[in-house]
Formats: structure tokens, C-alpha cells, sequence
């Protein structure tokens, strides 16, 4: 922690004084940036809990704390995300872009906790997990050579060409 120094005023608060030196005022524009890119990080009803913390070491140690977790919560939350990837689906209401941002999302917490799934396999899900409306594309997809090899961005970009051609038809087949 930066040694902050201070002064009472005439009516008796305490004052905070400015840095004096070079090497001052480094450390405490160090401390400053370290603690904002911390709270930053904290997800916005948690910034509460940590903003009171008097240094970026402090708050990083309860960061750490609080969201680390022990192995056994580790393995839990692994697990889970495993079990929420082998459910996922994709409603007919959410659409293409917020299946695929929450695919994407699932992809990336499998990741931090260790348990990536390969492209082929997070490829054939997302097309398996596509609603009904998709049916005709996704078998395609599913079939065409070379979409195991593709990255997911670049299948998402694939079936956003085909988005406009499934709406139509959802469009017009409610309407008969």
C-alpha cells in the first residue's frame, strides 16, 4: 500500500495531501489504475462489496476470495457447464445472434475452467441445438465438408447468410 500522508484543517477533518515526490506520486497513479481495473472487472452488483477496500491488494486478495472458489466448487461449476452445454438449445424467439452470443459464452467458461470443447464438437452443437425453423440449413451445415474445420465465428457468419431465407420462411408459413 502507498503511504498516504495527512493533515487536520482548522475545523478539525482530515485532509488527504498530495504526493510530494516523483516516486510518490508514481505509486499512488499505480494504486489508482489498479484499483479501477479491478472494480471494473467486478460484475455491477458486487462493485459495492470492493469499493470500500482501501488498496488494490486488499481488493484482490477478496476478489480472489470471493470468486475463486476451492477445488471441489471448481469441479461443481465444471460439471455444470458441461451439463448446461449438452442442453443447450436455441429458441425460436431468441434468434441466431443471441443463441449464438450465449454459445459462445458457454464456450468460453468451459474454456477457463478446463474443459474446451473441440470445434468439431461445439460446431455440430450449435447446428443440433439451432430451433426447428433451421431444420433444412442446419442439416446442410451439418453435412457440408469441411464445417468441422471451420471456427465457430466463421459457421455463425455461414448461417447468418441463410438468416434472412429461414425468417422468410417462418414468416411466411405462420401466416398460412
Amino acid at each position: 500500500m502507498v503511504p498516504v500522508s495527512v493533515s487536520t484543517d482548522t475545523n478539525g477533518l482530515i485532509k488527504v495531501l498530495p504526493p510530494k515526490t516523483a516516486k510518490e506520486i508514481l505509486a499512488r497513479e499505480r494504486e489508482r489504475k489498479a484499483r479501477t481495473t479491478l472494480l471494473m472487472a467486478l460484475p455491477e452488483d458486487h462493485l459495492a462489496k470492493f469499493h470500500k477496500m482501501t488498496d488494490a491488494k486488499e481488493m484482490w486478495e477478496a476478489i480472489k476470495s470471493r470468486f475463486g472458489g476451492n477445488d471441489e466448487s471448481k469441479k461443481m461449476q465444471k460439471y455444470i457447464l458441461k451439463q448446461q452445454f449438452e442442453g443447450f438449445s436455441v429458441s425460436n424467439s431468441e434468434g441466431l445472434h443471441k443463441g449464438y452470443d450465449r454459445f459462445q459464452s458457454l464456450l468460453s467458461q468451459l474454456e477457463i475452467h478446463g474443459a474446451g470443447v473441440s470445434t468439431e464438437d461445439a460446431n455440430q452443437k450449435f447446428l443440433r441445438s439451432l430451433p426447428s425453423a433451421w431444420s433444412q440449413v442446419s442439416l446442410i451445415m451439418r453435412t457440408k465438408p469441411g464445417v468441422d474445420s471451420l471456427s465457430f465465428d466463421d459457421l455463425y457468419n455461414n448461417l447468418r447468410v441463410f438468416e434472412s431465407d429461414v425468417k422468410g420462411s417462418t414468416a411466411s408459413s405462420s401466416s398460412i
